[in-house]
């Protein structure tokens, strides 16, 4: 990253110390963001750890919630087997024809089992299923129990894990954003310059082709009084055909179908930035909703003038943009966060891709060819 940092802030410092020539062209913006992609690729496993630390984790909590579930089902079930035997027990405990009881028989070996349950259908007429039920879900309650402790001890430590790979992400991808974003400042402000000076070339034509005109009204030989061209403004660029949803610095992987909260599996592509980068449009079309849910937070339904739908998520919140309002490619519709069930620590834009407004598709190849 301090290789990224030092390239970005050569082209920088080139162009502020040269305003006048715009040094900092659509092409310099093209290599800037190719070289942050470029070296970015070399943080490319600490983005894929962080990726996976977030899928483990999530998978964590699904287990620990079916264990919670699973555990407090077995109680029941202890209690209601518990009430159900009471009787036998007080007859094993204070009957004078056996010493057994009911600790004994769920304390013996697997092979005593078997004698210790004839036993007591041929001295006590106990209901053998119900004991061997009942020692069933004691076993279960002891084994999800350990599997318990287990996983919570695991997923505090890809907490951990998580939290700080991260943090460390976060730094390096803030710091190429931040150059980055100081590059498209100067290319912005070189481009109001230009203008100004197209504009006050514009108002010399114009007094000139004044002059020209007033003069052809007064009498005069070998003049033809014809006012002199003038040429008009060039016309804007051409826009692309798509734009990276993330106006800058960030990493991703083929996340697609990986564990996520609940159970559920991961329809999208997460592309981690810092907090606050611009979010764009990635092709023209209209901004059809804004939503602000518990899982996705706030969330963008963004349709493309091909009819395709894309979803932004997690949104630290939105630009500038209305319901309906139809938007050009690459223009800012919100800023990278973690608004719903995002973790704060790992901003991120939880993106979407419907082809015709239908079920989920994996966008990592499309975002990759954009981005």
């Amino acid at each position: 990253m301090k290789q990224l940092t030092r390239f970005l802030s050569g082209l920088l410092v080139v162009a502020i110390a040269a305003p006048a020539l715009a040094q900092v062209t659509d092409e310099d913006i093209s290599d800037a963001r190719a070289e942050v992609n470029r070296l970015t690729e070399k943080s490319a496993q600490l983005g894929q750890d962080v990726i996976d630390a977030y899928g483990r984790q999530s998978a964590l909590d699904a287990e620990i919630g079916r264990l919670l579930s699973s555990i407090e089902f077995a109680k029941i079930k202890l209690a209601e087997t518990q009430t159900h035997l009471e009787n036998v027990a007080v007859e094993l405990y204070m009957g004078s024809t056996s010493g057994a009881s009911l600790s004994v028989l769920f304390s013996v070996t697997d092979q005593e089992y078997p004698a210790g349950m004839e036993y007591l259908r041929e001295v006590n007429g106990t209901d053998v299923g119900v004991v061997s039920q009942m020692r069933s879900y004691r076993e279960q309650l002891d084994q999800q129990t350990t599997r318990l402790g287990v996983a919570l001890e695991e997923q505090e430590a890809v907490t951990v894990e998580l939290e700080q790979k991260a943090g460390q992400l976060q730094s390096e991808l803030g710091a190429a954003q931040e150059v980055y974003d100081g590059l498209v400042a100067q290319q912005q402000k070189e481009e109001e310059e230009r203008r100004r000076r197209e504009e006050e070339r514009r108002q010399r034509e114009a007094v000139r082709a004044e002059a020209a005109a007033a003069a052809a009204t007064q009498p005069s030989s070998g003049d033809s009084g014809s006012p002199p061209s003038t040429s008009a403004p060039p016309p804007p660029p051409p826009a692309g055909s798509g734009a990276c949803p993330v106006a800058g610095a960030v990493s991703f992987t083929d996340s697609w179908g990986a564990p996520r909260s609940g159970g559920r599996s991961h329809k999208g592509v997460d592309m981690i930035a810092a907090r606050g980068t611009p979010i764009v449009s990635i092709y023209s079309g209209k901004i059809s909703r804004f939503s602000n849910s518990s899982l996705g937070g706030k969330s963008i339904y963004f349709f493309s003038d091909a009819g395709d739908m894309y979803y932004y998520a997690h949104l630290d919140d939105f630009a500038d943009v209305g319901t309906g309002q139809h938007v050009e490619a690459g223009t800012v519709i919100g800023y990278n966060g973690s608004t719903g069930n995002a973790p704060e620590y790992l901003p991120h834009l939880h993106f979407e891709y419907h082809p015709g407004g239908g079920s989920a598709v994996n966008p990592y190849s499309l975002v990759r060819g954009l981005c």
